[in-house]
């Protein structure tokens, strides 16, 4: 089914109305997504990893790729891996890329890999926040060293290094971190969740523009601070709610789409977000509000419009399409603080589950995670509680 511009702006003003009446029809106050017509889609093991997992990718050929974050308590990792024809899973590209060590400058390693994707060109593209994470380790680890922060560029095939890319100061001020990205025709947008704020990086010119840092449209909805006081011998939970996190743009470009964790999901027309002569406060008269969401650790777009939300507190997969109509997708056990998802060629998304809740972040007294981490996929259907469901959006590099 093919939205137009016209039609999926009235869907888009009426996502957040539509949404709440949807809940509240089917008894749903939490956001959750209420039941959906149609029976809930069955996940498989797509994939086993010895490393903790929260990030998926995949190729063309469907060579996956995974992205391996240095999280409290699993600092020994490769950042990045790939599974290979056998189904294991091997350090990527194998090198010193793979090899930091605390102490290290960062420049040519991995440091915090924070996301892993592959666009129409099957190259793959990693996001590393150049530092440990800042709510559960020292400022001489959590600070980036100069250059640390980056984007690479790899052969899929090869390993080779295509292409690395750094920031200053003016786009990355202390306290920022690169969390996710996006391609389309050449130009990178990225989210940046330890300030708030959108970034913009021509590929063939190198021009680069911070968008609406530090405002009310980038940072996270606070939860309640508990007013009871921990019991005795309690640990605390030190995990720090990322700003600006999850990212997705629209099949033609058009719309980029973010939202922090808590959200709610907000969009603005990409070639208003790279007009340089827009001040901040310009740009944010043209952010539109969609749609409030659970609890949720990463999302996908199809090339309907539709959006894929992982919900951290009830182990699903929501599906929220252009309607506004958030419904179930699927639900298992196995999603344990389930992350950023992937559509693949194959028309079936990966969701990784990293079990990140079961560390001593969030007030564990030891690590409770147990291996191997597993990457769980469904095949989408053609269509879903009547929404018709598309295909991967790509974008285009080039």
């Amino acid at each position: 089914m093919k939205i137009t511009r016209r039609q999926f702006a009235y869907a888009a003003g009426a996502f957040g109305l539509s949404m709440i009446e949807g809940c509240t029809r089917a008894g749903n106050t939490d956001n959750g997504g209420p039941a959906p017509a149609d029976p809930l889609l069955s996940l498989t093991v797509a994939a086993t990893s010895p490393w903790m997992a929260n990030q998926v990718a995949l190729t063309s050929d469907n060579t996956m790729f995974l992205g391996l974050p240095r999280f409290p308590g699993h600092e020994q990792t490769p950042s990045l891996a790939r599974r290979e024809p056998d189904g294991t899973v091997t350090a990527f590209p194998g090198n010193t890329w793979n090899e930091w060590q605390a102490g290290d400058d960062g420049q040519n390693a991995f440091v915090y890999v924070n996301s892993v994707h592959i666009f129409a060109d099957d190259t793959v593209w990693c996001v590393d926040q150049g530092g440990l994470r800042p709510d559960a380790s020292p400022p001489e680890l959590a600070t980036p060293k100069p250059g640390a922060q980056k984007l690479v560029q790899l052969d899929p095939r090869t390993g080779n290094v295509l292409n690395v890319i750094r920031f200053g100061s003016d786009i990355l001020p202390n306290g920022a971190q690169l969390n996710d990205l996006r391609i389309s025709r050449g130009i990178i947008y990225l989210s940046e969740s330890g300030l708030g704020a959108l970034i913009v990086h021509d590929l063939a010119t190198g021009t680069t523009l911070r968008r609406l840092s530090g405002r009310k449209e980038m940072l996270a909805v606070e939860t309640p601070t508990p007013t009871t006081t921990p019991a005795a011998g309690a640990h605390q939970n030190r995990h720090k709610t990322p700003k600006s996190d999850l990212i997705e743009l629209s099949a033609d470009g058009v719309w980029l789409y973010w939202a922090a964790p808590t959200g709610p999901f907000r969009r603005i027309r990409t070639d208003i977000l790279r007009d340089g002569s827009l001040s901040d406060d310009e740009l944010a008269t043209h952010v539109e509000q969609l749609a409030n969401i659970p609890l949720s650790g990463g999302c996908a777009m199809d090339t309907a419009g539709n959006l894929y939300l992982s919900d951290i507190n009830n182990h699903r997969i929501l599906l929220l399409p252009p309607t506004g109509k958030m419904v179930t997708l699927a639900s298992d056990s196995r999603l344990i603080s389930p992350d950023g998802g992937f559509i693949g060629g194959d028309r079936r998304l990966y969701v990784p589950a990293p079990q990140t809740e079961r560390t001593q972040l969030f007030g564990n007294p030891t690590d409770l995670t147990t291996k191997p981490f597993q990457i769980l996929s469904l095949t989408l259907p053609k269509s879903f509680d009547g929404t018709e469901l598309g295909d991967a959006v790509t974008g285009r590099t080039g």
